[in-house]
């Protein structure tokens, strides 16, 4: 079953969250907590959209998404920011319908396209992805300014 994150999902989420951030075997700078998914994620000031993958009661997986500008499409986009299923809940299709229920809310709001950035080497992701038609917009390099180099660059507009 997939549905919107609820507030009794926020400690589950939290963990999932967590598993992602730390699958380069470290755990995150800093971690998840249900709080946070409470606040952030879910009710009506949440930040992001959050879908779940629940099995047989339990939450196994979810996706985060949000909505932004496409100037290329001149129109919203939905951008995925985390999908992550359970290991032992992998190949049972939850991922493929988290990433549809993305695609019918997308297209029921507008949004010219759905997209997302993949971890390079993620080979069973890439993998994942070109199963439901996704293509490679080529060579792109996602990029991120934050701490001290975000700070810096902000200091150049005062």
């Amino acid at each position: 079953m997939i549905r919107a994150g609820l507030p009794g999902d926020a400690e589950a989420v939290a963990t999932l969250i967590n598993a992602i951030n730390s699958l380069d075997g470290t755990p995150p700078a800093k971690p998840m907590t249900a709080a946070v998914v409470l606040r952030d994620l879910i009710g009506p000031g949440a930040r992001a959209w959050l879908l779940v993958a629940e099995q047989a009661g339990r939450v196994v997986g979810f996706a985060t998404a949000g909505t932004i500008y496409d100037a290329e499409r001149q129109a919203d986009a939905v951008m995925l920011l985390d999908l992550y299923v359970l290991p032992e809940a992998r190949r049972r299709g939850l991922a493929r319908a988290l990433m549809a229920r993305l695609a019918a809310e997308a297209t029921q709001r507008g949004a010219g396209c759905l997209w997302w950035g993949v971890d390079e080497g993620d080979d069973e992701a890439t993998a994942f992805y070109r199963a439901i038609g996704a293509v490679s917009e080529g060579r792109f390099s996602g990029e991120i300014l934050e701490g001290q180099a975000l700070r810096r660059l902000a200091a150049e507009h005062e």
